[in-house]
């Protein structure tokens, strides 16, 4: 459903991205971002309700993941992110020769921190914020990202990958517990190829622990954009509850929603619910 893949090399190293268009004329930009760990497929099922709404979605896996060049120097932190999807988003815009543009930003898991920092950097250039399950907050305590950035943990993210990744029938728990439901052959088959690429590369894995959650989450109130959070209420990572601290404190005019029934992955597993919101949200917010 999706169109070919297409590549962009900036500072020397490769992001894959996808570009899909309306049938007719464009009226909003969407740049959707997949969580690490996944690919520009797991937005298949909402691109569909995109562009019927006359989006033209920019898909773009993040450095190090999905189809992007896997290496170990591949940035990890927010804000080298965020200025490699900007680059993304101007060489479009040139590309189309027209100015640079206003775009709606999505995002899923630590990747919302991307799109967070995207916000913060070119605020004027940003419409709206879509964040799915966003790990803002490090998932373990600060004692173990500490110890996580000791170079003699490299050898035991080595050995937690191959007993939770490398080994088939590991890898389908595993998925089971994220996605709260089994999954089928096929499904389990798409999310372990680009996962497979990530072996032998404990170095960029290491630096996924130590150096994606340095966001100055004190800044988020200061954006003036409307944005819209949504949760699992079964989210193995993230618990059933939306944190307080993040709806009372770090993100106060964000607008919130839980759905008790999905995982960490409602972009698929409730994909009719998220479409839901979708519409709702270009309807009364994007004018369209």
């Amino acid at each position: 459903m999706f169109a070919d893949s297409r590549f962009i090399t900036i500072h020397g190293l490769t992001l894959h991205f996808r570009v899909v268009m309306p049938e007719g004329k464009v009226r909003h930009r969407v740049l959707l971002v997949p969580s690490p760990g996944q690919s520009t497929a797991s937005w298949r099922f909402i691109v569909p309700e995109l562009t019927a709404a006359g989006c033209q979605c920019v898909l773009c896996d993040l450095p190090g993941f999905g189809l992007s060049e896997c290496r170990d120097d591949a940035p990890q932190d927010q804000d080298t992110r965020a200025r490699f999807l900007w680059g993304l988003l101007d060489a479009l815009d040139l590309e189309e020769g027209a100015s640079l543009n206003c775009w709606h930003l999505m995002a899923h898991g630590s990747a919302c921190g991307a799109i967070a920092q995207m916000a913060l950097l070119q605020p004027d250039s940003v419409s709206s914020l879509f964040m799915l399950c966003p790990i803002l907050y490090p998932p373990v305590p600060p004692p173990l990202i500490r110890l996580a950035a000791r170079p003699a943990a490299l050898k035991y993210i080595r050995g937690w990958f191959k007993r939770n990744i490398l080994r088939r029938r590991k890898f389908a728990s595993l998925a089971s517990r994220m996605y709260a439901g089994r999954l089928s052959e096929r499904m389990l088959g798409q999310l372990h190829r680009p996962l497979l690429r990530l072996n032998g590369h404990e170095l960029m894995l290491q630096r996924l622990i130590t150096d994606s959650f340095h966001l100055d989450l004190s800044t988020l109130n200061d954006l003036f954009m409307p944005s819209m959070v949504i949760w699992g209420g079964r989210d193995p990572l993230l618990g059933g509850k939306i944190p307080d601290k993040l709806r009372l404190q770090h993100f106060k005019s964000a607008e919130y929603h839980l759905l008790p029934s999905a995982g960490h992955y409602p972009a698929e597993t409730n994909s009719r619910a998220i479409r839901d919101f979708l519409r709702g949200w270009i309807r009364e917010l994007w004018g369209g």
